[in-house]
């Protein structure tokens, strides 16, 4: 990403980003690029802090590579050490305009799904009963059982890497979420899931709960069945959260590993344990 400060002939400037796709990178085909460039006109048609499309470059005729060219959002990623909580109020807050994009309100046909089957898919095919670590071998029956009982029926648009190192603050206001490479129509839990394992990662289970108790509140409702979707969201972070915490540090954010593995463990083996706790509320 880099950002481009452009002159216009009457001597006015404007700064713009430009967003590169590597070729490399698993996401760097023309019909991706193009179909990152689409969600973006959707994000900004529903009304979601987000980059503005400009330009789409999709086959790199313009610039070597398959690219776009997005407004530029001043600010960075912020991580609270304190106010807490109109933190977690404004990532729930930015993450409702996000679920508030539905099949029956905007055309979402264009849109890959994941839902029940693909969630099946990976239950059965990346998580087998043979690991050899215990709790993910634990939890493993338990989301193969579990996934019969969920309701899919309210599916959304869903960014499926929502947390706070994909989302810009200026002055200390939630001014934008980025990188919408992966979004689909899918679960909203699936997106408060994922934002409560990186915020277990970061500033541990409390915060987490405090943004599911902000995102509830916004949203008038309970969310009936968040512990599957922490289950299935936290197995890949357990395995994988050493990788992540490159990221976490590219960032700012120094936390120590045995600091992340306790951490994710409690709320892995919480989230096991709210099964049919008052249909998925948080265990007291």
């Amino acid at each position: 990403m880099d950002a481009l400060d452009i002159e216009r002939a009457d001597g006015t400037r404007w700064k713009v980003s430009l967003r590169r796709f590597v070729r490399e990178h698993r996401f760097s085909t023309p019909d991706h690029v193009a179909h990152e460039f689409d969600i973006l006109r959707l994000a900004e048609a529903a009304g979601i802090p987000a980059p503005r499309p400009l330009l789409l470059d999709a086959k790199g005729e313009l610039f070597g590579v398959p690219a776009l060219v997005l407004s530029y959002i001043s600010g960075r990623p912020l991580f609270a050490s304190k106010n807490v909580g109109p933190w977690t109020d404004s990532l729930a807050r930015a993450l409702q305009t996000v679920h508030a994009v539905t099949p029956d309100r905007f055309d979402l046909s264009g849109l890959s799904v994941y839902l029940r089957e693909g969630m099946q898919e990976r239950i059965e095919h990346e998580w087998t009963p043979a690991q050899t670590e215990p709790l993910l071998a634990e939890i493993h029956p338990v989301l193969e059982a579990g996934l019969g009982q969920i309701d899919f029926s309210a599916p959304t648009l869903v960014h499926d890497d929502y947390w706070p190192g994909n989302t810009i603050w200026y002055r200390g206001r939630l001014a934008a979420i980025v990188d919408w490479t992966a979004a689909e129509l899918g679960d909203p839990r699936a997106d408060v899931a994922q934002c409560r394992v990186d915020l277990t990662i970061s500033h541990g289970i409390e915060v987490a709960d405090a943004f599911r108790r902000d995102y509830e509140r916004l949203a008038g409702r309970p969310l009936h069945g968040l512990w599957f979707f922490d289950l299935f969201r936290g197995v890949r972070a357990l395995s994988q959260f050493e990788l992540w915490l490159k990221g976490y540090r590219d960032l700012g954010l120094h936390v120590h590993p045995a600091e992340v593995d306790r951490r994710l463990r409690t709320f892995l083996r919480r989230a096991l344990a709210e099964q049919g706790v008052r249909d998925g509320a948080p265990a007291p």
